[in-house]
C-alpha cells in the first residue's frame, strides 16, 4: 500500500501541502490510500519523477534533450503553469534575464500573449 496523499505533490517545485489545498479547491481530490497492483518498489516511481527532456519542436543541446544542467544555456527550465513540458534556454531563446517559461499548450494560440519577441538589441520578454 501507497500513500497516494504524501506522492501528490507540485510536478515543479515537489511543494505538497499549499499544492495538495489548491487542488482540493478546483475539485482535484487523491484517495488517502493507493492499492499498488506490484509488490515492486520502484512501481509507483513516475508519481514522483520530474520531467527532465527539451521539448522544443528543436533541441539544439549537443548532449540531446535528456542533458541538463543547473544553469547557463542548457539549464532546463520547466513550464510555470504545469510543469510537464520542458526546455533549454538556448533551444527557446531564453537569457538567464527569465525567472521561468509557459509552454505552447498553457499559453494557448488564443491566450493573446508570447512568451518572447525579436528585438534589434536580441531576443526580450513580450510585453503581455
Amino acid at each position: 500500500v501507497c500513500d497516494g496523499l504524501n506522492l501528490f505533490k507540485c510536478p515543479h517545485c515537489r511543494e505538497r501541502d499549499t499544492f495538495q489545498e489548491e487542488m482540493w479547491r478546483m475539485g482535484v481530490h487523491v484517495p488517502d490510500r493507493l492499492v499498488s497492483l506490484s509488490l515492486d518498489p520502484e512501481a509507483h516511481a513516475e508519481f514522483s519523477a520530474r520531467h527532465g527532456r527539451c521539448d522544443a519542436s528543436e533541441c539544439l543541446c549537443p548532449g540531446g534533450r535528456e542533458q541538463a544542467e543547473d544553469e547557463g544555456p542548457w539549464q532546463l527550465l520547466l513550464c510555470s503553469s504545469c510543469a510537464a513540458e520542458g526546455t533549454h534556454r538556448h533551444c527557446s531563446f531564453l537569457g538567464t534575464g527569465m525567472a521561468s517559461w509557459e509552454c505552447q499548450s498553457c499559453v494557448g494560440p488564443s491566450a493573446g500573449k508570447r512568451q518572447i519577441s525579436w528585438e534589434p538589441l536580441g531576443w526580450a520578454p513580450a510585453a503581455g
